[in-house]
C-alpha cells in the first residue's frame, strides 16, 4: 500500500460509527474540529461506504443516520492495522534520522 493511497476519511468515519450511529452533519462537525475538511468529501465517503455495504443508513425524524455493519468493522480493523504499521514505520524513520544526525 502506498502512503498516498491511504483512505483517510474511510478510517475516521468507520471509527466514529464504531462508537455510535451519526448523521452526516454530526460526522462533519466532529471531524471539522480536528481537520480542515470539505463537507462534500464526507458525503462522498459515506456514499462509497454505503455502496460497498460497510455501513447502512436509516431515517429518524427526517435525519439520515449511518450505522456500521459487520463488514465495516472488519474493514476498520484492517485500516487501523495498516495505519499503525505506517505510524511505526514513520517513527522508525524519524528515530533513524535522529541517530544519523548525532
Amino acid at each position: 500500500m502506498q502512503l498516498s493511497q491511504f483512505p483517510q476519511f474511510e478510517i475516521m468515519i468507520l471509527h466514529l460509527l464504531k462508537q455510535q450511529d451519526f448523521s452526516a452533519e454530526h460526522i462533519y462537525q466532529i471531524l471539522n474540529k480536528h481537520f480542515q475538511i470539505i463537507e462534500g468529501d464526507i458525503l462522498i465517503s459515506l456514499f462509497f461506504l454505503q455502496d460497498t455495504h460497510l455501513i447502512s443508513s436509516y431515517s429518524l425524524e427526517n435525519i439520515v443516520f449511518y450505522h456500521i455493519e459487520d463488514p465495516g468493522l472488519v474493514r476498520y480493523t484492517t485500516l487501523k492495522r495498516e495505519y499503525q504499521n505506517i505510524h511505526q514505520s514513520m517513527e522508525a524513520l524519524f528515530q533513524n534520522e535522529k541517530t544519523k544526525i548525532q
